[in-house]
């Protein structure tokens, strides 16, 4: 058995494994930092691969935001009236104008006879009300006999007086209209007859006694003499030394 293992070794250079064994060692040492350093980046890839897939959806929503924010910005600006490059008119206002326009309808049909068909009132277009903001409720009077639009400060003062009346007139019939338990019986006016000549005089009468005849009843507070001859039923107020004192008179 001796001469068997010399035979092996026979020829062979005795080497010192020690060495060896300390690079294999360190090998296996590096080999498991290597190792647990790739753990470590494997863990924070995968964090920052999540990281990056959260930050793209994320990102899609706050695109989908943008565009939302805009088109609420767009109507917020819209329905207050700070629309640039359109016309500065606000959700409110916008509504008013429909019932406004409405009122001036109504208003017209008694205008025309007032003012013997020479002018109606008209609500101005959107596009003309300028670019100050909560514009949008402004009259202009548009001349039948002219076939000219202008602003409804050029009216006269008897002019205006049948305007506003025939305004008030209109405001009445829409309220009577859309509520139907509102019924307006009694309407005062006082004064603003003076400012008229007798023939619009005598129109703004037979309007207001044809309202009269619709069971309604029309006050009229005036000093004008000539209205005297023009109504039936009169409340005649005079001084006198113990004060004011008041006849009906027929």
């Amino acid at each position: 058995e001796q001469k068997l293992l010399e035979k092996q070794v026979s020829g062979k250079t005795y080497t010192d494994t020690t060495e060896l064994n300390e690079q294999l060692k360190a090998e296996k040492q590096a080999l498991k930092e290597a190792e647990k350093t790739y753990m470590e980046l494997h863990t924070a890839y995968e964090n920052d691969r999540s990281v990056l897939q959260n930050c793209a959806v994320y990102l899609e929503k706050g695109k989908k935001l943008e565009s939302e924010d805009q088109v609420i910005k767009s109507l917020s600006k819209t329905a207050n009236g700070r629309l640039s490059g359109s016309a500065k008119i606000d959700f409110e206002t916008y509504i008013q104008r429909q019932y406004f326009k409405q009122i001036i309808h109504e208003a017209n049909k008694r205008l025309l006879t007032m003012s013997n068909h020479q002018f109606i009132l008209k609500l101005k277009e959107e596009a003309n009300t300028g670019r100050k903001t909560n514009e949008g409720l402004d009259l202009s009077v548009y001349s039948l006999v002219t076939d000219s639009e202008r602003d409804v400060k050029t009216l006269s003062g008897g002019e205006s007086f049948l305007a506003a009346l025939a305004m008030a007139l209109g405001l009445s019939d829409i309220v009577e209209r859309s509520a139907g338990a509102i019924h307006p019986d009694m309407m005062f006016i006082d004064e603003g007859f003076g400012s008229l000549d007798a023939q619009s005089r005598q129109q703004a009468i037979e309007v207001l006694g044809e309202l009269a005849g619709d069971s309604r009843m029309v006050g009229i507070i005036s000093h004008v003499t000539e209205l005297k001859e023009q109504i039936d039923r009169k409340l005649v107020v005079s001084r006198t030394d113990k004060g004011s004192r008041a006849v009906w008179t027929e």
